[in-house]
C-alpha cells in the first residue's frame, strides 16, 4: 500500500481588513503600557508578529497609528455627527443632549483617553496635535450649531464664537476633572454616574438659557 504524500498545511487566511484591527490592537495595549512616546513602530511590528515594512504598509507612521485608535473608538465619527446636527431641537435641549452625547464617548474611552491626555501633558506633539484637532473640530462644530440658532433670532450671532468656547471649556473641565479622579477601570462608570450628568446638563442649560436672555 502506497504512503500517501505529504501535506502542507495550509496557512489560514486572515479576513480583510483583519491586519490593520490586529496593529491597532497591539499599539493601544503598547500605549496604555509603556505610554505613546515610548512606544515604537518596530515594538508594534513585533506584538503583531510582523516586519517593519508589513507595518508601514498599513500605517506609514505612529501618528497615523494614533489617529486610527481615535477613529476605531468613535471620536471622529461623534465629531462628524456634531458637525452635520440641523438643530432641529430647541436650542437648550440640544447643547444639553449634545453634552450627554460627549460624556458618553468619554465613559466608552475613559482609560484610553487618560493615557493619550497625559501623554499631551508631558510633551508629545503628535499625541497634542490629534488632541488639538479633534477640540478644535468640537469647538468648530458648536460654534456652527449657534449660528444656526443665531439665524433663528435666538442668540447673537457676533457671540457664537465666544458661547462654543465657553462650552467646550466648561464640558472639557468637567470631563477632565473626572477623568483625573479615575481607577483604571472605574471610567465608564464613573461617566455614567447620573449625579455627574445631571450637574453637567445642568450647567449647559444654564449657561444657553443666560444667553438666550440676552439676545
Amino acid at each position: 500500500m502506497e504512503a500517501s504524500p505529504a501535506t502542507t498545511p495550509r496557512r489560514k487566511r486572515r479576513p480583510p481588513g483583519q491586519r490593520p484591527r490586529d496593529i491597532l490592537g497591539a499599539a493601544e495595549r503598547l500605549f496604555a503600557e509603556r505610554g505613546y512616546a515610548r512606544t515604537s513602530m518596530r515594538e508594534i511590528a513585533a506584538a503583531v508578529g510582523i516586519t517593519d515594512a508589513a507595518l508601514y504598509r498599513h500605517f506609514p507612521s505612529k501618528r497615523a497609528i494614533l489617529e486610527s485608535v481615535y477613529e476605531a473608538r468613535g471620536f471622529f465619527r461623534a465629531i462628524e455627527e456634531l458637525e452635520h446636527l440641523p438643530g432641529a431641537r430647541g436650542m437648550e435641549a440640544q447643547f444639553a443632549a449634545n453634552a450627554v452625547a460627549a460624556a458618553d464617548v468619554w465613559a466608552r474611552n475613559a482609560d484610553f483617553l487618560r493615557v493619550t491626555f497625559m501623554e499631551a501633558l508631558a510633551g508629545d506633539e503628535r499625541a497634542l496635535d490629534v488632541h488639538v484637532e479633534l477640540m478644535e473640530r468640537w469647538r468648530r462644530g458648536i460654534e456652527r450649531l449657534f449660528l444656526i440658532y443665531a439665524a433663528r433670532g435666538e442668540v447673537a450671532a457676533d457671540d457664537a464664537p465666544g458661547l462654543a468656547e465657553t462650552l467646550v471649556t466648561l464640558e472639557f473641565g468637567a470631563f477632565m476633572d473626572r477623568l483625573l479622579m479615575l481607577r483604571s477601570g472605574e471610567g465608564e462608570q464613573q461617566f455614567q454616574d447620573p449625579a455627574f450628568r445631571s450637574r453637567l446638563v445642568d450647567q449647559v442649560r444654564r449657561l444657553v438659557r443666560s444667553q438666550r436672555s440676552a439676545a
